[in-house]
């Protein structure tokens, strides 16, 4: 018998948007649009033939989750039966005390694991899920350190919110840490899981990231949605990704090198945005660094910048990074027998002394503010 499931994780419904700079009704569309993305994959799993949907974690943000979202959830997923609805809850919607998951009064078509260790549940003859939950919001434990399940019994698929350590993006939150190597080792024939926005599909070692539904950062590029599991009368497993998304994110590196003014530097980024941007632009989000030399006395206000271009571009959101530097001679510069030479030579040995990066980060924004004052020119913080 063939069994399908569309799986998906890292919804983040009630997600504040804050990195939108306060635009509250940009804000309301987005956490409209995860919404949709839910409704959207509940009715693709019905179209494509699914028995069930599996939901791997952050598929709220407890600290947000109220009753309407509460309300929203359960008459969703009463929607969707006869199609099962399984889900291992993550670090952003753990199975906390007075969580929706505990408060809800969910229809019998929806399964939630709730121990802190794979548990199964039979899907069909010789098929089963095996989940576990988040039970608190730092969970480090591994979920693939358990008992293996008996050999010789059929597929096992595995449904939880973790990190795989060897493919965790920079900066990225260390949620019930594994190895990929660790699925097919436990006897499992693939791992549906949840917490990495970006999608990856790994057959060979049965490792599944759906990725958000949506973009839910400016720099989250390309294609997203659910996918499509399906586990063959002969046990094999095999993953369709589906391309879902009505949001679309583009980063654009501009190279604003020798520009006379803003204008100039606002002129080139509008001509290359043009190319990028395609599809539906009012749900278009764009992040664009700025690169190349500037004279010193230019400063980029990044923040007026953004809302020219947004105007310009017709798109909904816009980030700008100015990575721009000063094209000067910072060693010839620092021997002058002035003001700006004493202030270069004080800030280069306060950079010799950093004591990490972020530091020379910090101090190497200072000197570009430092050489904008000295030259009589605002201040624009990056």
């Amino acid at each position: 018998m063939t069994y399908r499931l569309l799986h998906l994780a890292d919804v983040h419904l009630d997600r504040t948007f804050a990195a939108l700079g306060g635009d509250a009704q940009l804000a309301r569309r987005r956490r409209q649009g995860l919404k949709d993305a839910l409704r959207t994959a509940g009715r693709v799993a019905a179209e494509r033939s699914c028995q069930a949907v599996t939901i791997g974690g952050d598929l709220y943000e407890h600290e947000r989750a109220g009753a309407d979202t509460e309300r929203f959830l359960v008459e969703t997923f009463a929607s969707w039966q006869p199609l099962h609805v399984f889900i291992a809850p993550g670090n952003h919607d753990a199975l906390l005390p007075g969580s929706l998951y505990r408060r809800a009064a969910w229809p019998d078509n929806v399964h939630i694991f709730s121990g802190s260790r794979l548990e199964p549940l039979e899907l069909a003859d010789g098929l089963t899920l095996w989940g576990l939950a988040h039970r608190e919001p730092v969970w480090q434990g591994d979920p693939l350190g358990g008992t293996p399940p008996p050999e010789d019994s059929g597929v096992h698929l595995a449904l939880f919110h973790g990190a795989e350590l060897g493919s965790r993006p920079d900066g990225k939150g260390i949620h019930g840490p594994f190895v990929a190597e660790a699925i097919r080792g436990m006897g499992f024939a693939a791992a549906l899981c949840g917490h990495y926005h970006r999608r990856r599909l790994d057959p060979a070692l049965g490792l599944l990231y759906p990725g958000s539904p949506e973009p839910l950062r400016i720099d989250e590029t390309g294609d997203r949605g659910p996918v499509l599991v399906t586990v063959g009368s002969d046990g094999a497993v095999t993953m369709e990704a589906l391309s879902l998304n009505r949001w679309q994110a583009h980063c654009l590196d501009c190279d604003v090198e020798g520009a006379g003014s803003a204008d100039t530097v606002l002129d080139r980024i509008e001509a290359a945005a043009v190319i990028v941007l395609d599809g539906d632009l009012e749900r278009s989000l764009l992040r664009i660094d700025c690169t190349g030399e500037l004279d010193p006395a230019l400063s980029l206000d990044t923040a007026t910048m953004e809302t020219v271009l947004r105007e310009r571009l017709g798109v909904a959101a816009v980030g700008v990074r100015d990575l721009t530097q000063p094209s000067l001679d910072l060693d010839e510069a620092a021997a002058e027998h002035s003001a700006r030479g004493a202030f270069l030579r004080a800030t280069q040995a306060a950079l010799q002394a950093a004591a990490d990066e972020d530091e020379a980060s910090i101090l190497e924004d200072a000197r570009r503010y430092g050489l904008a004052a000295l030259a009589g020119s605002p201040v624009g913080l990056r």
